[in-house]
């Protein structure tokens, strides 16, 4: 079973999928890490390069190539629910009546999301900007665009406002026990 994080940029996916990954003595990946080793760049390179289009097709084959992988924590990139091939490729099994994956988002405050964004402004930023406009701008309108793809792929929200990474871990790891999931992956 793929647990798969997915959330806004700087939503805390990839300190979180670390946390998780250890406490549950499974292998973490994070897609947005892959991509820059496959590229042997930052995705800030990669995008002022080739494009954010260029960028998302890497994504996807990074995204088929964790669809072999099993029991596993995933972080994604903030846009992989741009395209609903690849929800499907995580959460889904070659059997579509089995799942291989559950869709943990992590919905982090607008306030957040903006100040861990200017923080990554003003050093050697991994996040480019999608426009050249004002980031907090930016950010409202994509998030508002997205939300609803994060709504309609998620399995399970967990609400960070106020949550440190560990508090959000814990939050992931109780839900994981109650519904089952340890156990199904435990028995693999």
């Amino acid at each position: 079973m793929k647990i798969v994080l997915i959330g806004y940029r700087a939503s805390g996916k990839s300190t979180v999928g670390r946390i998780l990954a250890e406490r549950l003595k499974m292998a973490f990946w994070d897609t947005d890490v892959m991509v820059e080793k496959t590229m042997g760049m930052p995705i800030k390179e990669i995008v002022a390069l080739h494009g954010w289009s260029y960028f998302r097709e890497k994504e996807r084959e990074t995204i088929l190539f964790l669809k072999q992988k099993e029991n596993c924590v995933v972080a994604t990139g903030g846009g992989v629910v741009l395209f609903r091939e690849n929800i499907d490729l995580l959460k889904n099994n070659m059997d579509l009546l089995k799942r291989a994956g559950i869709m943990i988002w992590l919905n982090a405050p607008l306030h957040d999301i903006i100040e861990r964004l200017k923080r990554d402004a003003q050093k050697e930023a991994t996040r480019p900007q999608f426009t050249a406009g004002n980031i907090v701008q930016e950010t409202i309108d994509i998030m508002r665009q997205r939300l609803p793809l994060y709504q309609s792929a998620a399995d399970y929200v967990v609400d960070t406002l106020g949550k440190n990474p560990g508090q959000v871990t814990e939050e992931i790891y109780q839900h994981l026990l109650k519904t089952g999931i340890l156990d199904k992956i435990h028995k693999k």
